[in-house]
C-alpha cells in the first residue's frame, strides 16, 4: 500500500470529477460528509438497467459501476460553497488495466491472484491523500506490482500537472 498526499487539492478534483481520464475505473463505495451522511455501494443494480443498457455502458461482464457513470451524481452530492467534511471515494482498476498491470510488469503474479487493484480517495480535515493497494487471492511477497501501479499514480498525477508527495 502507498500513500501519496495532494498538495493540489482544487485541481486534482477537477481531474477526478470534471475530466473522462479516470472513466474506466470502477466505482466501488463512496462515503460522503456534508449536512448529512451519505454512503453509496457501487454495485451494479441489474434490474435498474435494461440489456441493451448494460451492453452500451460495458457493464455486462463487471460488478460495479464506471466512474463514468457515478462521477455526476457524486458531484452533484458535494457541489456548493461548502467543502464535504469528509468524501472517501474507492475505485478500482478494470479487469483489462488489471492484465495491462501484469504484463508490464516481472511480477510472478497473474490474474487469479489479484481480487482487485484499488485507488482510494480520502479528504478529510481539507488534506487529500490517494492510497493505492491491490487485494490479493493468495499470499505472496511479491510487491512488484504494487511498486508499479503505484509509480503509475504518481506518474499520472504529474503528467496533469497535480503536485504530491510521497
Amino acid at each position: 500500500m502507498q500513500s501519496i498526499h495532494i498538495l493540489d487539492i482544487k485541481p486534482f478534483m477537477q481531474l477526478l470529477f470534471q475530466t473522462e481520464q479516470l472513466n474506466e475505473y470502477e466505482f466501488v463505495s463512496a462515503d460522503i460528509r456534508t449536512d448529512m451522511t451519505y454512503s453509496l455501494d457501487g454495485h451494479i443494480n441489474r434490474s435498474f438497467f435494461s440489456d441493451e443498457e448494460l451492453a452500451l455502458h460495458t457493464l455486462t461482464q463487471r460488478s460495479y459501476l464506471t466512474w463514468s457513470i457515478a462521477r455526476e451524481k457524486i458531484f452533484t452530492l458535494i457541489k456548493g460553497k461548502r467543502t464535504p467534511s469528509l468524501l472517501k471515494i474507492v475505485l478500482r482498476a478494470s479487469a483489462q488495466e488489471t492484465e495491462k498491470l501484469i504484463a508490464s510488469t516481472n511480477s510472478s503474479l497473474n490474474s487469479k491472484d489479484i481480487d482487485g487493484i484499488f485507488v482510494n480517495i480520502i479528504f478529510q480535515e481539507n488534506k487529500l491523500n490517494v492510497i493505492c493497494g491491490i487485494s490479493y487471492t493468495i499470499f505472496t511477497m511479491d510487491k512488484e506490482l504494487e511498486s508499479e501501479f503505484s509509480s503509475n499514480i504518481v506518474t499520472f498525477l504529474k503528467s496533469n500537472s497535480i503536485t504530491c508527495e510521497i
